[in-house]
């Protein structure tokens, strides 16, 4: 029959592996005391040979988590409702709700502390930005596709015409869905959006304007685009520098395309005060959704 404390010490395991949340205490060292079930679960780190070790060692994939729990060996101040975002032992970046304990002898000195953690990357939401670019994919790419397709068809436009436009429309679809993707994984940086997704984007629609401009009216509202979209995720002076940019683009084109007469550039003027005017609306308006959604 197992001993008393054999069965204590059993009974303590059982209840630590049971906790829904990770747990993992470790002395005033740093060494490694408990590391339950959950805890080995949500990190996707195994507990073998963990006890006794040293937290750098044990999480050189998690050093937040390691400097998290140094800092409370150190100044012995417990935290709660706290957020941090690590790798987890497959590689995906997660967001961890945590709180801190110091735990203290029958004297009231310390003599250990813990660090109590849920996986809590699907119950918060998509940052604004992130939900602007799904927007964008859903509503802008579809117009952007029957455009270019009405252009081809009813526009009369030459086989090289089709074919290059053909490839330069994959290529945009590809590309902006690939972004979109990218932008709603956990821990991702918006700066490549806003480094890639406007320029590629820009150059993009602009040769789609220019190649089937002349052929399908219409097409000079894809300049739009590119300023309305970016309006969503950068600050006002960006977005208007953007839209600027893209009415200077399209009132060159129509030069170069020969646009004449004092009704024409009345109406080639028209567009280029539309795509400023709809654009900074458009970033106003992205201002206001963010501003009520953190409470300002």
């Amino acid at each position: 029959m197992p001993t008393k404390d054999v069965r204590v010490i059993g009974l303590h395991e059982s209840v630590l592996d049971s906790l829904p949340g990770g747990l993992i205490v470790t002395d005033l060292d740093g060494s490694v005391l408990v590391f339950n079930r959950s805890a080995e679960r949500i990190l996707a780190v195994e507990s073998r040979a963990i006890r006794q070790s040293h937290v750098r060692e044990v999480f050189r994939a998690q050093p937040e988590i390691a400097d998290i729990i140094l800092k409370t060996c150190k100044t012995l101040d417990e935290k709660n409702r706290q957020e941090v975002r690590v790798f987890n032992g497959r590689g995906q970046r997660i967001l961890l709700g945590y709180g801190t304990l110091v735990f203290r002898g029958e004297e009231g000195h310390p003599v250990g502390v813990g660090l109590t953690f849920q996986d809590i990357t699907r119950f918060v939401p998509m940052p604004a930005n992130v939900q602007f670019i799904s927007l964008i994919n859903r509503f802008f790419m579809p117009f952007t596709v029957a455009m270019v397709v009405a252009a081809m068809i009813w526009g009369l436009a030459e086989t090289y015409e089709k074919y290059i436009a053909t490839v330069i429309l994959a290529g945009l679809v590809a590309f902006n869905y690939f972004v979109g993707w990218q932008a709603q994984q956990p821990g991702h940086s918006d700066h490549g959006i806003k480094r890639f997704h406007t320029p590629v984007n820009f150059l993009g629609l602009g040769s789609l304007v220019y190649l089937l401009g002349t052929l399908w009216g219409p097409m000079w509202l894809l300049f739009v685009l590119t300023p309305l979209a970016a309006s969503l995720y950068t600050d006002r002076l960006a977005t208007a520098a953007i839209a600027v940019l893209s009415a200077v683009f399209l009132l060159g084109i129509y030069e170069h395309r020969g646009l004449t007469g004092t009704i024409g550039w009345a109406q080639a003027f028209l567009h280029a005060l539309f795509i400023v005017f709809v654009s900074m609306f458009a970033n106003a308006l992205a201002n206001l959704v963010s501003r009520v959604r953190s409470g300002r």
